[in-house]
């Protein structure tokens, strides 16, 4: 009877450490997180001042710096797609759109709203490819 209690209890006790550690695997490491979290939130502060009519240089200058010095850490930050052809073409889209948004500043809303969905078609494409 002890026999068959130790073996439900190493059964369970297994299948708990089995799941966690599926788990852990599957949530990655936090460096790729972090620059899709930061790339996200600089992506909707572009989207928040484009709403409230708020498209000066200064608004939208800070965000798009962030995400260009962000597109130069895209290849490091996910190492299994680093070789892959198609993620560096959707790496250097991105960049040349940021690249572009950047160096033109937008004169209104309208012309800010074509740059950032430029860029956001950039990062469109790469998830549609990548992250399935």
């Amino acid at each position: 009877m002890r026999f068959l209690i130790v073996a439900v209890i190493s059964l369970l006790a297994g299948s708990l450490l089995t799941l966690i550690a599926i788990n852990t695997l599957r949530q990655g490491t936090a460096y790729p997180n972090g620059v899709m979290a930061v790339m996200s939130a600089q992506m909707k502060s572009l989207d928040q001042s484009m709403k409230r009519n708020r498209c000066a240089a200064s608004d939208l200058m800070p965000p798009l710096l962030t995400l260009r010095q962000l597109g130069n850490d895209l290849e490091p930050a996910f190492l299994p797609t680093q070789d892959d052809p198609r993620f560096i073409g959707h790496a250097s889209e991105l960049r040349a759109a940021l690249d572009a948004a950047v160096s033109t500043t937008p004169a209104d809303c309208a012309a800010a709203r074509v740059a950032v969905d430029r860029v956001s078609a950039g990062c469109q494409a790469c998830h549609r490819d990548f992250k399935g």
